[in-house]
Parts: structure tokens; sequence; C-alpha cells
């Protein structure tokens, strides 16, 4: 593996965080370095597997004990369990307090009226750490959640009118809800910010923002559980350029655009060098900041036919159709006569779908050479539906690929 690009190393606060690991008794190999090559050489990059591994150990062994469990959704893999005393050491020093003033310079201010759309539960603090961060700017918090558990938008609505609510924090599918209501029930929030999490907020979402709301401008917070939140994208800035919160997080952008993250702020499971799951890349703009510009997933790629096909195949097929390519699903299922079933979900209305465009589509899809063979074959059948199908995970997030073939078979 090759280092393409890479953040600032701080040795010092790699080795003083090293040191507390040890003062702690951890069960852990985890030895000083004196620079980065030999930061590299002693720590070779941690897969997801491996950190479970790491986190199971020092569970076994009583050490995530007096503080925040938190854990990824396990929507999509086995759930990784980790944990977080970041809100017991708060000083100037710390994470939460320069996160903090992190974002009052960029995003939040104290004349805002924040409605916090995050998911609470799923073992995350997000939307916690998100409520936490805003009062103490002096913003005022309207802890939501999901709006569908309060089950009442009217009241909803007319409560964020009241309060002359202007910012809405979310993933892109909690805040189009949020703008779908307010459309249907004919409520004029004035909103003028747009602080999005956990997905892109494609283009089509955008333009519905921009027409109901049309001085609503976008920013965008990157993070993940393991991390909580380390850049920021905002109108300042160049699209898509996040800049980093490169005092905590150390990032290293490999050859192949994978990026692994070192998370500096001594959480309680230690992540260094951690395959995060991205493919991104880092630049050094001329004032010495460093930003990161966020590519899709590693390795999105699903078996058929005793092959596996990339999802960039299916990508790169959506473009060549003419097809919205920047939000789509591959979802996996079987037929009731045993066959593999691969539907494709565009992000298209479904009244732009016909016989023509479904023709244009499976024309670019029948060019991957697996799925073609898989069709050929008799083992597979192609698919495509619209964006109403989409499904979400639990917190709103759009994942590229769900493969339900273990599950019940399905008619076709």
């Amino acid at each position: 593996m090759t280092i393409k690009s890479r953040t600032s190393f701080d040795i010092e606060k790699f080795n003083k965080m090293i040191g507390e690991y040890a003062e702690q008794g951890y069960p852990l190999d985890l030895p000083t370095v004196t620079g980065y090559d030999d930061f590299v050489h002693k720590y070779p990059p941690l897969s997801k597997k491996a950190l479970m591994q790491v986190s199971d150990t020092l569970i076994d062994a009583g050490k995530l004990k007096h503080c925040y469990v938190i854990s990824t959704s396990g929507t999509t893999s086995a759930p990784l369990v980790l944990a977080s005393r970041i809100f017991q050491r708060v000083t100037e020093d710390s994470y939460p307090y320069q996160v903090r003033g992190f974002m009052a310079e960029h995003v939040f201010c104290a004349e805002d009226t924040v409605v916090n759309l995050l998911t609470a539960g799923c073992l995350g603090y997000n939307y916690e750490g998100m409520c936490r961060m805003l009062e103490p700017i002096g913003s005022t918090v309207l802890p939501v959640g999901r709006p569908d558990v309060m089950n009442n938008m009217p009241s909803l609505l007319a409560t964020m009118k009241r309060f002359n609510a202007n910012v809405l924090v979310g993933s892109p599918t909690g805040i189009i809800q949020v703008a779908q209501a307010a459309e249907q029930l004919d409520v004029d929030l004035a909103i003028t910010k747009i602080v999005f999490v956990g997905e892109a907020f494609h283009l089509g979402k955008r333009e519905f923002i921009q027409r109901l709301w049309p001085k609503a401008q976008f920013h965008s917070l990157y993070g993940a559980t393991e991390l909580g939140f380390a850049a920021v994208n905002t109108p300042a800035m160049a699209p898509h350029q996040h800049l980093i919160l490169s005092d905590w997080f150390f990032m290293e952008q490999t050859d192949s655009g994978e990026l692994l993250v070192t998370d500096l702020k001594a959480p309680v499971v230690p992540i260094i060098r951690y395959r995060i799951g991205d493919v991104g890349e880092l630049t050094l703009s001329e004032d010495n900041q460093y930003y990161l510009k966020i590519g899709q997933r590693v390795a999105e790629e699903f078996s058929l036919g005793g092959h596996r096909i990339s999802l960039t195949l299916i990508e790169q097929a959506l473009v060549a159709a003419k097809v919205p390519s920047e939000a789509f699903q591959v979802r996996l299922s079987t037929t009731d006569a045993g066959k593999d079933s691969v539907t494709v979900l565009v992000d298209v209305e479904p009244s732009v779908i016909d016989d023509a465009w479904g023709v244009r589509l499976q024309e670019q899809l029948l060019l991957i050479p697996k799925l073609k063979e898989a069709v050929t074959r008799g083992v597979a059948v192609i698919k495509w539906a619209n964006n109403a199908d989409f499904s979400y995970n639990p917190r709103g997030k759009l994942n590229r690929l769900l493969d339900h073939r273990n599950q019940l078979s399905v008619v076709g």
C-alpha cells in the first residue's frame, strides 16, 4: 500500500495518547513512535473486523466502564461497539470545547434557532452531541429527533414557526420530510441554513429545498459513529471540500483513494489508521488548512453467478444511459424460481420511466460482462425502479447496496 497524501502528523499528541492507554493498563500492544515512518511501520491499517476485536478485548478486560457506550447501526454488517468519555474532560484544549468553537466559527451562531432532526438512539450520540454543542454556542435548540415519532406534524411545524426556526440539522431524508410537510400544510418557515450529515444532499433534493426556501444555504458535516464530527463544508468553501479538524483527526489517502483515519482525541477504544470505508482526496490549501473531498464507499460490490460486480460499473452504466447517477440503490433478492433478482433503483420520478427509458438502461447494464453472463445463463434477472422505492436505514441513510437474498423469495 502506498500513501498518496496525508495531513500533518502530530507525534507529540499521538505519543501522549498512547501513554494514557498504557497508564490505564490496556491489554494491547500500543508502542510510541519516533516519527511518521515509524508510525507506519508499527501500525498497519486497521480493518473494521480488527477494530471489533480490539473492542471485544477491552470489553472483556473491563475497560469499557464509566463511559458512554456507542455502536454502529449493524444494518450492513455486524455492529461495532465503541465508547466515549469526551464530555468527562472538557477543557479549553479538549475536542468538545474546540469542536464547539469550530462549529460556531463556520456553521452556527447564537441567533440561530436550530431544529435537531438527527436520530436519537441506535447507540449513537450524534443527536445528543449536537444538542450539547449547540446550547453553549447560545443557539435556541428544538430537539425534535425523527419528526414522525412525534406523530403530529401540524403541531411540530407550528412550534417551529412560532420560534422562528431558521436551521434544520439532520440527514437529507429527515430534512426533506419536514420540507414536504411544510409545503403540503402550507406552513411558511424562514429556513436559511440546511446542515446535513450521513450522506450527500443530491441535486434533485437541493432544488426542491431551494424552491421552497430560496434563502437556504447548505452546510455538510462529515463524520462517522466511530469518530464523531471530523470535517465541515460551508457555502464559503469550494463545493464538496470539507475542512478537516486536523488537530484531532490524522488522515491518510492511499494510492487507491482509500482513507485511513487516526482519532487523536483519545477515544476509549483506540482508532489508529482505521479503514473508515470511504474514498476521498486530501489537499492542503494555500493557508495551510487541510481539506477532504469525499468520494464513494470502498469496495462496494456484490456477488452474482460466481463473480464480483462493482457498483462503480453500475454507476457508469447509469451515466452512459443518461440516467441520474448521484443517488442510486442496487437491491438483490431471489425470485421464486431461484434466480438472483438485481433491481437498480434510480433517482427519478415514476413519470420519467417509460419503455424507451427502460430499454436504454437495460442496454447499458448488459454491457457489464459479468452481469450479462448471469442473465444469459438464466440465473439472474434485471429490474429497475424509481426513487419512490428507495429504502433508507433507521438513521435516514441511503445505502447503495441491499442484499436480501437470504430472505424470502419474490415473484418473478
